[in-house]
């Protein structure tokens, strides 16, 4: 009987453990459905759009992924809307608080003004994840990115993104932001930054953005206003760009002011400062004598080759660039 009994155990209980976790797999799949649903409605409730027009289940008994086919949405207050064909959610069995959303087809993107850009990738993956409740990392990883916009010429194209969110353990309501793209090319042309090209080969930024709850109370018509009035700036703890003959490392800090314009300030160590002032003396908006100094500033570095550390400031409505006034700031929106 012992003998028995010691054959049959195993069994059982390896038989107890594969219930137990179809049991599991089903509970986790149907909460996970019924957060799409919830979050759904609570869009809709909101003022907002949300719909999914089909959940199909995958990936049993190992892995659990839900099929989002037909999804669509867009916010109470933004001025966009967002849909694709279809979307996997797959959702961490042992730890379903992060979840990552794949996008298995081209994402459209409408603005207000009707504007509609297509968005593709080979892979394309956000995800969240939540401790207690309240956001500990969110981001986005793409890999060969097309943006098209059929009615502007060119699509802008990446050969990697990387995009990443999560509080700043320094200051509590603080948000620590990571951007890098890797093989950037551009749509067209810059307005006369022509002689740079196409070819970005590197864009990576490190940001602080100060009291960023205040960016989830937004309107149409002022999507900045409540971050901007609970003092809310972008602090650019680094920015790294690749550009042509610019190559730069530089820091800075921006928001907006009263008038939606930019306020903030920009220093950026440059080694071949005369393409750079040649490319800003051409470019619309520039007042005469602000064209004429910037002319006289690139001739001179072209003969010395001398680097600079250039000062960009923003400030009551005027860009001023190493405090030459060179053109007035229209609203950012």
């Amino acid at each position: 009987m012992n003998r028995r009994l010691w054959l049959i155990a195993p069994w059982a209980l390896f038989a107890l453990l594969a219930i137990g976790w179809i049991v599991y797999w089903h509970i986790v799949a149907g909460r996970a459905e019924q957060s799409v649903r919830a979050w759904a409605a609570e869009q809709i409730e909101q003022g907002g759009q949300a719909s999914v027009e089909r959940i199909v289940r995958r990936g049993f008994p190992v892995l659990l992924r839900l099929e989002l086919h037909g999804l669509a949405y867009a916010p109470a207050r933004g001025g966009w809307r967002a849909e694709t064909e279809r979307a996997d959610l797959h959702v961490q069995l042992i730890n379903p608080q992060h979840l990552i959303l794949e996008a298995e087809a081209p994402i459209a993107f409408a603005r207000a003004d009707g504007a509609v850009t297509n968005i593709s990738a080979d892979a394309l993956i956000a995800s969240v994840r939540t401790a207690g409740g309240a956001l500990a990392l969110a981001g986005v990883e793409a890999d060969n990115l097309v943006l098209d916009d059929p009615a502007q010429e060119g699509r802008l194209t990446a050969r990697k993104v990387v995009f990443n969110v999560r509080p700043d353990a320094r200051a509590e309501g603080d948000y620590q932001v990571a951007f890098d793209a890797q093989g950037l090319m551009l749509p067209r042309p810059v307005r006369s930054f022509e002689a740079f090209g196409l070819d970005v080969p590197t864009l990576r930024a490190a940001i602080v953005v100060t009291n960023g709850a205040a960016l989830m109370e937004t309107s149409p018509q002022d999507p900045l206003g409540p971050w901007r009035a609970a003092g809310g700036r972008a602090r650019l703890e680094a920015i790294e760009l690749r550009w042509g003959p610019l190559a730069t490392t530089g820091r800075g800090e921006g928001g907006l002011d009263a008038q939606r314009r930019l306020d903030g300030f920009l220093t950026l160590p440059i080694e071949e400062p005369a393409p750079v002032f040649t490319a800003i003396a051409n470019g619309p908006n520039v007042n005469e004598d602000a064209r004429r100094a910037l002319g006289l500033l690139a001739a001179g570095y072209m003969i010395s080759g001398d680097d600079i550390t250039f000062d960009v400031e923003a400030r009551d409505g005027l860009l001023r660039l190493e405090g030459l006034p060179v053109r007035p700031l229209p609203p950012v929106y």
